[in-house]
């Protein structure tokens, strides 16, 4: 369902994904050589050879948001290029990228090292543009180590790895609760769905701020994410989602599950404890920093970094907000979902570096210098050592100078050991880093799953439907009926096989 109700949409979740965006490092010493006749033979084992006596060149071309310095003046770019004798030529394309790429390559002038995006990672592999990356992964170990099977599956297209994704970042999201709310009406942290309920009815009409005014909500959010939690606890993944049960695909929106979960929602806005402007929220957080509603689901890092925390406190002093941990409820326990196929930013390499070996064998250096563990990893997450950051008993420190390096993560293109770089950057934050990661979460895998190919009908109707349920404008009494048309009108059943054909060939169905 593409609409703004799925997690992936939730904007107060993106408030700080540009703060947060991922990065990678990696280790010269690991680094793989090889002559240029094995470099340009993928059977072939590397060769150790002397590095060239000039710099190697090679251009990159990356969609992002721009913010970089000249290359001339980035600290980062120019340390790579000298710990590893190369000349890299990095560009960032802010604007039309993808025209750019395609004119670029049609014109016969393709970047060595450019992001894809799955529409044109087919194109192009379709086109035999792109280099397989399977045969060289012996010759990234630093890659071939950090990436897991699902990171590497999220760059393949018919079988072949013909992109490499960021690694993923790590679940942020919790529902947040207002700790001295729950003191003053006496409750303790909702466990369950029944006293999950209990407690917003409490937020709601037992004046928790005490004005003396009804002017207080339980629950706010922005749209269906807003409700993560209690679908996951009935067992099923927000609507618009594909999951893995007892080894079978389900479409979320239409698994029998969620009509419970739209029921129980249904009765929580019918009682009047759920914000009347959730499925418009632009910035739900405006209204919990200010005492309008008790409990929200959304990132720690929108919620507890130094500065936010300075920001809400400003506003309301008095104000304890804590995580809350996962409800249980008929489908368990579990704190919404993650999304394993969501990629990151896809990196492909031209198939014509097979015929420049040298290059060749330098593109793969570096990506692997840069894949942790080592002074790459280091280099792209936090600058030049003794310039943004410094070590101390072997833990990186941030120097003043790191903060001028926002526009990095767009130079971190195999993403990064994430738990070390939050707990780096973040330092007062560990305990809430922790406790999110360790959450449990129902695993979707919606991003391995493609669009069809073939006319659908407008998935509008998806959405407005069941938002109607939601609010008792459409019975749900009619459930059923709206599972049959969103089969006629979206095939949901053959794309349901289609998705289990393709989820067993990732060796995610068994």
């Amino acid at each position: 369902m593409k609409q703004k109700g799925t997690a992936s949409a939730l904007t107060v979740l993106l408030v700080s994904a540009v703060a947060l965006a991922a990065c990678g490092g990696g280790s010269k010493d690991n680094a793989a050589t090889a002559s240029p006749s094995a470099a340009g033979s993928p059977s072939a084992s590397p060769v150790a050879s002397a590095a060239p006596k000039e710099p190697v060149k090679f251009t990159a071309y990356i969609q992002g948001g721009g913010g970089n310095p000249p290359q001339d003046k980035d600290p980062i770019i120019q340390q790579l290029n000298k710990d590893l004798n190369m000349v890299m030529d990095f560009n960032i394309g802010v604007t039309d990228y993808s025209q750019v790429l395609t004119a670029k390559i049609t014109g016969g002038t393709p970047p060595d090292l450019f992001s894809v995006n799955k529409s044109t990672l087919k194109q192009f592999a379709d086109q035999n543009l792109l280099l397989d990356l399977g045969p060289y992964l012996d010759k990234m170990p630093n890659v071939k180590k950090a990436y897991t099977d699902s990171d590497l599956n999220r760059g393949k297209y018919n079988g072949k790895i013909y992109s490499l994704d960021k690694r993923q970042t790590i679940p942020m999201a919790t529902y947040w609760i207002r700790a001295d709310w729950l003191k003053k009406v006496g409750l303790e942290q909702p466990k369950t769905l029944e006293e999950f309920k209990n407690v917003l009815i409490a937020f709601t009409e037992k004046d928790p701020d005490g004005n003396g005014k009804k002017d207080t909500y339980g629950l706010t959010g922005a749209d269906l994410p807003a409700f993560s939690g209690i679908f996951s606890a009935f067992g099923v993944a927000n609507p618009g989602n594909w999951m893995i049960r007892d080894n079978k695909v389900v479409y979320t929106t239409t698994d029998p599950k969620m009509k419970d979960a739209v029921a129980y929602i249904a009765d929580l806005i019918k009682a009047g404890v759920v914000d009347p402007e959730v499925l418009t929220n632009q910035n739900p957080t405006d209204k919990v920093f200010k005492g309008q509603a008790g409990v929200i689901y959304i990132n720690w890092s929108s919620m507890i970094t130094d500065a936010i925390t300075k920001t809400w406190k400003a506003i309301n002093p008095n104000a304890e907000w804590a995580q809350l941990g996962a409800l249980t409820g008929p489908g368990g326990k579990f704190q919404g979902h993650w999304d394993i196929g969501n990629t990151q930013g896809l990196i492909a390499l031209s198939k014509s570096l097979e015929k420049q070996p040298d290059k060749l064998n330098k593109v793969l250096e570096y990506l692997n210098y840069i894949t942790d563990p080592g002074k790459g990893q280091l280099t792209v997450n936090y600058g030049v050592e003794g310039t943004h950051y410094k070590l101390e008993n072997g833990k990186v420190v941030a120097l003043p100078a790191m903060s001028e390096l926002g526009y990095a993560y767009q130079e971190q293109l195999t993403g990064r050991s994430e738990m070390d770089y939050l707990k780096t950057k973040f330092v007062n934050q560990g305990a809430y880093i922790d406790f999110a990661m360790n959450q449990p979460r129902i695993q979707i895998y919606s991003q391995f799953v493609p669009a069809p190919s073939g006319t659908v009908a407008d998935d509008r109707y998806e959405y407005e439907e069941l938002v109607k349920f939601l609010y008792n404008k459409r019975p749900l009494a009619e459930w059923d009926d709206y599972v049959k048309t969103m089969n006629a009108k979206f095939a949901i059943e053959t794309r349901t096989a289609d998705a289990q054909k393709l989820l067993k060939d990732l060796g995610y169905v068994k």
